[in-house]
């Protein structure tokens, strides 16, 4: 069985391209968070690289920008190419379906307040999305 699920963010807004058969295809990576700190109590990400196709492609356009927290649902996949006479090869995600995680208002939010420090926001029980 061949399943990958990762949450994390997306570095750069995501670009719509057609191939020469007119699919729509998008690359992204994601940004995800590793689950514990390192020697220097710093956190690390590792940076994966996601393809979509098609609706999930445009559709991924149309709603996720840079730095959305994003679930992604698919396969491990990899492949090989030449290029300079020499071999190269490439993992990746081929996705299958996405959610994401945070609402617009939550992500205009964090855009505002990029660089704050959000730990003392307190939010009153109508506030809160449950």
């Amino acid at each position: 069985m061949n399943k990958t699920l990762l949450i994390g963010r997306l570095t750069a807004t995501p670009e719509l391209t057609q191939t020469p058969n007119g699919k729509s295809v998008c690359h992204v990576t994601v940004a995800v968070n590793r689950r514990f700190k390192n020697e220097n109590g710093e956190r690390e990400a590792d940076f994966l690289n996601v393809v979509l196709w098609g609706k999930l492609a445009e559709t991924l356009v149309s709603y996720a920008g840079k730095g959305s927290l994003i679930s992604i649902e698919g396969e491990l996949r990899s492949r090989t190419y030449e290029k300079d006479g020499s071999n190269r090869y490439v993992t990746e995600v081929l996705c299958q379906a996405f959610q994401l995680l945070e609402s617009r208002a939550q992500r205009a939010m964090r855009e505002n307040n990029a660089g704050e420090d959000l730990s003392d926001i307190v939010l009153e029980g109508e506030e809160l999305p449950f």
